[in-house]
């Protein structure tokens, strides 16, 4: 279920891979081309999804992702964020005196609801970045774990 952002404290990401096994994960069309390739990719009714391999996302290595830096589809950057350009005024939230809708899945485990931290507003800025592409990296919306050398990334 998703919230406005505004009735939202903070949230981290613990790599618990709930997100990567119960959600079906939309795809861009440059991130489907991109993909593509791997043979983990799926057209329904015009939109693009990660196909789920046994009820999980065959990019997940044990509980961290493969798909790293332009690999990594948006829709798995900006997660639990969601960025919309109409919504309700709660979530609203303006960046470079542009209006946008933000929302947060409290399907995650580690959402927690109340007042807005000052680092929430900031994974907020940079989900917007990375919403526009104004930014590629991503530092605060992302678990802090890394592979070790047995688990390379896929870059």
């Amino acid at each position: 279920m998703d919230v406005p952002w505004r009735k939202v404290h903070s949230w981290h990401c613990t790599a618990c891979g709930r997100c990567c096994n119960e959600y079906l994960v939309p795809l861009r069309t440059y991130e489907y081309l991109r993909l593509k390739w791997t043979g983990f990719v799926e057209e329904r009714f015009g939109k693009f999804y990660i196909k789920k391999v046994n009820g999980k996302c065959p990019f997940q290595v044990g509980r961290l992702c493969m798909l790293q830096g332009e690999l990594k589809p948006i829709a798995c950057k900006l997660y639990p964020f969601k960025i919309r350009k109409k919504g309700d005024e709660k979530a609203e939230f303006e960046y470079k005196g542009e209006r946008f809708y933000v929302y947060v899945d409290v399907f995650c485990p580690n959402v927690v609801l109340g007042k807005p931290s000052e680092s929430l507003k900031r994974m907020i800025v940079e989900a917007i970045q990375v919403y526009l592409g104004e930014r590629r990296d991503i530092e605060n919306i992302t678990c802090r774990k890394a592979f070790n050398v047995k688990n390379k990334a896929i870059t």
